[in-house]
């Protein structure tokens, strides 16, 4: 008869907090002990300290989750692992139309002409919340959290889209997901609604807030990062961008690096060289709202041979940031097929994602899959 060992319990915690979110879900049912401890705010904090960094992939046919493995060494690799997708499908949804955010959780939704869907997915939980008010069409820009409350409140920006009427006459629509409730705000001072494609294919979501890229003048390709601060519901200025476009299709891709501070990704139309740029210091939630003081530096050029063509897709684009090594999901430039590419002065190394029906349609980086508590209402 084996011997059982009853482990202590800081010692089971902390080998659960090692585990992948796909482990973690099965062992949910273990004990209310193993259950309760996935919610504790502890325990998340520690698992993120311990995730991989992660890419979200959306091809033509199926959803991957990739963990990009010993990313601190010398010759990282990846590790693809593919997540059922039946529980946002069962409606119908075609993953060609369809778009993820992140924020702590997924926010998914699929856009068509005639029929728009959103939901909050919780893939590794298999649960999934369709957002859906009185037949009338919600048009998602992104997700955030009210900042100023002690426990987050999610909110999603979007606008409710009726038919008849030209898009500037469209209204600013804010949905709260605890509440299971979508009221009006104002427009902005500016007019700067409805969000451009470009914005909308490179939002990104720090400290609860809403950033993304706007062009001020055309002409000159001047651009600056614009907030939506989910605490007070205002659009604002943020700051100017380091660098400008030097021809009208360079690519610029917004990021967020070291998960408090942001980058910027140049590539040249031209030459195909990725110029990476960072704030140098943390963005809080002090002057994460008016973008006051923020410096940029400079951190790195590539010019590597066989770059990827990242400009002139027609979806996002998404890239991480570890020490001088570029991670970047893209499509290969012949066949359009999902391929990893972790990039640095001497290497340029592509790993291809699935054959056939696999070509690159979205992706967005992670820095973990942890399932935090599903927003309920």
């Amino acid at each position: 008869m084996a011997l059982q060992v009853k482990l202590p319990w800081d010692l089971e915690e902390d080998i659960l907090s090692r585990l992948p979110p796909q482990s973690l879900v099965r062992f949910r049912t273990v004990s209310k002990q193993w259950n309760s401890v996935f919610n504790d705010k502890t325990f998340i904090n520690n698992h993120l300290s311990r995730s991989r960094p992660q890419f979200i992939l959306l091809t033509t046919s199926k959803i991957y989750s990739i963990d990009i493995i010993d990313h601190i060494n010398i010759d990282p690799t990846i590790r693809l692992h593919e997540i059922p997708t039946y529980d946002i499908r069962s409606r119908g949804t075609d993953l060609n139309r369809t778009i993820i955010r992140t924020c702590d959780e997924f926010l998914f939704y699929n856009y068509k002409h005639w029929d728009n869907k959103t939901a909050l997915w919780s893939p590794w939980l298999r649960q999934v919340r369709w957002i859906e008010y009185k037949n009338q069409e919600f048009c998602v820009f992104g997700l955030g959290y009210d900042n100023s409350r002690p426990e987050k409140v999610y909110k999603i920006l979007g606008h409710m889209f009726c038919h008849g009427k030209v898009l500037r006459d469209q209204k600013v629509a804010i949905y709260e997901c605890a509440a299971d409730s979508l009221r009006f705000i104002d427009r902005p001072e500016d007019d700067d609604w409805p969000i451009t494609e470009a914005a909308k294919r490179s939002n990104v979501s720090l400290n609860g807030n809403m950033y993304w890229l706007a062009c001020s003048n055309y002409k000159t390709h001047d651009y600056y990062i614009r907030i939506f601060d989910f605490s007070t519901e205002n659009f604002k200025l943020f700051c100017l961008l380091p660098c400008k476009r030097n021809h009208g299709i360079d690519e610029l891709i917004l990021a967020v690096y070291k998960e408090d501070r942001f980058s910027l990704l140049k590539q040249c139309s031209v030459t195909r060289e990725i110029e990476i740029w960072v704030t140098k210091e943390r963005i809080s939630n002090n002057n994460g709202n008016s973008g006051e003081g923020v410096e940029w530096i400079k951190l790195m050029t590539l010019s590597t041979t066989n770059l990827p063509k990242l400009f002139g897709k027609s979806y996002p684009n998404s890239y991480f940031i570890y020490e001088k090594t570029l991670y970047m999901c893209d499509g290969d430039d012949e066949t359009a097929l999902a391929c990893i590419y972790i990039v640095r002065e001497d290497l340029c190394k592509k790993f291809q994602i699935g054959s056939g029906n696999s070509n690159c349609r979205h992706c967005v980086y992670t820095p973990n899959l942890l399932s935090l508590p599903f927003i309920i209402g």
